[in-house]
C-alpha cells in the first residue's frame, strides 16, 4: 500500500504531497470530490467512513524514506482528518506521530473545527493548520455541510492554532456567496497567516469571476494578508497585478 503520494490537478496547487488514512466522510458537503470519485471509481457507501485498513504500519515502513523533506504532506484531500470517525479512531494522532518521528513537516486541513486542537501539542516549526471556509452564515453552512463544524467553530479552532503560534491557512474554496467569502477575510484576518482563493468548480453560478477576485485580492492587500490565487480564479484574472504566495514546503536550515 502507498501511503504517501502526490496529488493530481487541482489538488497539487495545495499540497505536493498528501495522505488519506480514512475512506470516506460524513460531513455531507454538497460540493465534495471525493464522493463522486469514490463512487465512480471504487465503489462503497461514502458517507460510511472507514479507517484504511494496515495503513499505519505501512506508513510506518514508508516514511524514513521521506525523512527530511521540505514538502509539507497535507492530512487529507479525499477524507477530513477531523470527522467524528476520528473521536474513536485517533487515527490523524497517530499518523502525525509517525511524521514527527521522521522529522516531515505536515499540514492538516480539515472542517472538523474544535477536534482539531486535541493534537496541537504535536506541531511543530513548519507544520501548519488550516480549515476550509464557505459560509460566514451558520445557517447555509448547516444547509450545505451539514456534517461539518459550524463556521463560527472552525475559525476558534484557527484562532487557537494561532494562539499556539502555528502557521495557519485557509481556503477559500468552493466559493459559493462572494460577500460571505470577503465577510471571512475580514473576521478572520487577525489570526490567519495564509488564504488560498478559489472559486465553485463543477456546479454553474452566475458569479463574476474576475470581480470576485478583484475584491478578494484587493482586500488582503488592504489587510496586509498574504494569499494564493488558485489557477480556476487565476484564468478569469488575465492583466490583473497580484503575487501569489506558495508555503506547500518549508525553509531548512
Amino acid at each position: 500500500m502507498k501511503v504517501i503520494y502526490k496529488p493530481g490537478g487541482r489538488a497539487l496547487e495545495y499540497s505536493l504531497l498528501a495522505i488519506n488514512h480514512y475512506k470516506g466522510c460524513t460531513h455531507g458537503c454538497f460540493y465534495c470530490f471525493a464522493r463522486k470519485m469514490m463512487e465512480s471509481f471504487t465503489g462503497g457507501d461514502f458517507y460510511k467512513p472507514v479507517a484504511r485498513a494496515g495503513l499505519l504500519d505501512s506508513l510506518i515502513d514508508q516514511a524514513p524514506s521521506y525523512a527530511g523533506i521540505d514538502e509539507r504532506i497535507l492530512l487529507c484531500f479525499t477524507c477530513d482528518p477531523y470527522q467524528p470517525l476520528d473521536d474513536k479512531e485517533k487515527l490523524t494522532r497517530s499518523v502525525i506521530k509517525v511524521l514527527k518521528k521522521n522529522d516531515i513537516p505536515f499540514q492538516v486541513l480539515t472542517k472538523g473545527g474544535l477536534r482539531a486542537t486535541r493534537d496541537f501539542d504535536l506541531y511543530q516549526a513548519g507544520d501548519a493548520f488550516a480549515t476550509t471556509l464557505t459560509f460566514s452564515n451558520k445557517y447555509d453552512s448547516a444547509a450545505n455541510e451539514p456534517g461539518a463544524a459550524l463556521p463560527a467553530e472552525r475559525i476558534e479552532a484557527i484562532r487557537i492554532a494561532h494562539e499556539r503560534k502555528i502557521e495557519t491557512w485557509v481556503s477559500l474554496e468552493p466559493v459559493v456567496d462572494i460577500e460571505q467569502t470577503l465577510t471571512l477575510i475580514r473576521m478572520t484576518s487577525e489570526f490567519v497567516d495564509l488564504y488560498k482563493i478559489g472559486k465553485l468548480n463543477h456546479y454553474r453560478s452566475e458569479i463574476d469571476w474576475r470581480e470576485f477576485g478583484i475584491k478578494a485580492i484587493d482586500l488582503c492587500h488592504k489587510l496586509r494578508k498574504r494569499y494564493y490565487v488558485k489557477n480556476d480564479l487565476a484564468e478569469s484574472l488575465k492583466g490583473v497585478e497580484y503575487t501569489s504566495i506558495d508555503t506547500r514546503r518549508v525553509k531548512r536550515n
